[in-house]
């Protein structure tokens, strides 16, 4: 069984990701991914004072306790995510080595 156009790319790519480290992976991912939601989420919940234009209200929500509560759980919730992300994908890469291997094999002459 050969691998096809798609799988082969994660194969490359995955390579030059995880060269990094998982930890790398997951904490930043995990933490910009937790910053976007904590941000996107407070910015519904303070869209009154988005369209009033009242930028000294919009700029206390953000120094609140209850954005740093969103802060933290978004940010939890992240690193959740993309380990088991990294866990996915490793567990697919290897599948894919395995397969790889086995079809590099099959091609060679006795």
């Amino acid at each position: 069984m050969q691998l096809n156009k798609e799988e082969t790319k994660f194969i490359q790519k995955w390579e030059s990701t995880s060269s990094r480290g998982r930890w790398h992976y997951i904490l930043v991912r995990g933490l910009l991914w937790g910053m976007l939601v904590s941000g996107l989420s407070h910015l519904f919940k303070v869209w009154d004072d988005l369209k009033a234009w009242d930028a000294s209200t919009l700029t206390d929500s953000y120094a609140s306790s209850a954005f740093l509560v969103r802060l933290i759980i978004f940010s939890a919730l992240g690193f959740g995510l993309f380990a088991f992300e990294w866990y996915s994908k490793t567990e697919r890469y290897n599948k894919l080595k395995k397969i790889e291997r086995r079809s590099q094999a099959a091609d060679m002459p006795d």
